[in-house]
């Protein structure tokens, strides 16, 4: 990855969070909403910067910062690793640097070349213009069917040459399985790690807070993470075992506290607060 290192390191403490499920208070959660005044209120003081790292699309995180009373962070990565947008005095923009990089590393690989190449997988449905992104094409179907189409998926991007990976989950609300189509080894993880290098953070400035599989490759990424304690089942497990593999078991905290409440755990564990 190429280093630009243009941005100058300001407060030197950064706080790199998912949103469902980590920062945003659960439903009904008083414990919740008064931890989230109390990290507002440490960004508002400038005890640490901010950046978002979720697989929402930027005009639902803006309607969530809204929505939620959310602190306004200094960088957004959404689309789950795919876009970065930049906050210049109040005001979000797409960052075009990443968008560059995006586009030298698929070269000349297409929408439209995807779609039309899975177009006669039966049971694939395209998600929503809303839920797709300049390098991130969306899908959805049956629960049951998805870790199949996910294979075949996998196989005809191999066939074809096309830099592209494909990864999957289930709706817990919807009970259907939503397939991503990302650029290959791009994730959040990879997009912070980009943004870090770009902004000038060493990996001992970062903290990453998270719940779910696609925050796994940011929680064992190296940085300091929290776990928060209404994670996804197995998840735990999986990253106490990454780490130990990499001598770095101290690098994660496991909250004990759900969403808001642990990543301020989390924080409070690490300095932050």
């Amino acid at each position: 990855m190429t280093k630009i290192n243009e941005e100058p390191k300001t407060i030197g403490k950064v706080l790199a969070t998912d949103l469902d499920g980590t920062l945003i208070p659960l439903p009904d959660s008083k414990k919740n909403q008064e931890a989230l005044v109390k990290i507002s209120e440490a960004v508002t003081e400038k005890k640490f910067e901010l950046i978002f790292c979720t697989g929402r699309h930027f005009t639902s995180v803006s309607d969530a910062i809204v929505a939620f009373s959310l602190p306004e962070p200094s960088w957004i990565i959404c689309d789950v690793g795919t876009s970065i947008y930049r906050n210049t005095k109040g005001s979000f923009s797409q960052f075009s640097a990443y968008e560059h990089h995006l586009m030298e590393r698929t070269g000349q690989s297409s929408r439209e070349e995807i779609e039309s190449l899975l177009e006669g997988l039966e049971g694939l449905m395209i998600q929503p213009d809303d839920h797709q992104g300049p390098f991130k094409i969306s899908y959805e179907c049956e629960s049951e069917r998805a870790e199949g189409l996910i294979s075949r998926i996998s196989k005809l991007l191999e066939d074809f040459h096309i830099p592209y990976e494909a990864s999957g989950s289930i709706d817990p609300f919807l009970n259907c399985g939503l397939i991503d189509l990302l650029p290959s080894g791009v994730s959040k993880a990879y997009a912070l790690k980009w943004l870090a290098d770009y902004a000038g953070y060493g990996p001992g400035d970062v903290v990453y807070a998270g719940d779910s599989g696609n925050d796994y490759p940011a929680l064992v990424s190296g940085c300091r993470a929290i776990l928060v304690a209404n994670a996804s089942k197995g998840l735990s497990q999986k990253i106490q075992h990454a780490l130990k593999a990499k001598n770095k078991t101290r690098n994660i905290f496991l909250a004990t506290e759900d969403a808001t409440s642990g990543v301020m755990q989390g924080l409070k564990k690490y300095g932050f607060m």
